[in-house]
């Protein structure tokens, strides 16, 4: 990924769960310390540090209702 450290992964998964990009990064001989979640059902973190939470936006709101 441009401009971050050289230890530092981008990768976008569009379906499936964190334990596959570990699994995968572990076959192939790399030790994954943290994943981290970015964005999920339409909703991302921006804005927030760890521990923080925001309400969600009535789009929002209606957003997740049409992914259930």
């Amino acid at each position: 990924v441009a401009g971050r450290p050289k230890n530092e992964v981008g990768i976008i998964l569009h379906s499936g769960r964190n334990r596959i990009i570990r699994r995968i990064f572990e076959h192939l001989g790399y030790e994954v310390k943290k994943l981290d979640r970015t964005w999920l059902a339409g909703l991302n973190k921006r804005g927030l540090r760890r521990g923080q939470w925001r309400y969600l936006t009535e789009r929002e709101i209606v957003m997740l209702k049409h992914f259930v």
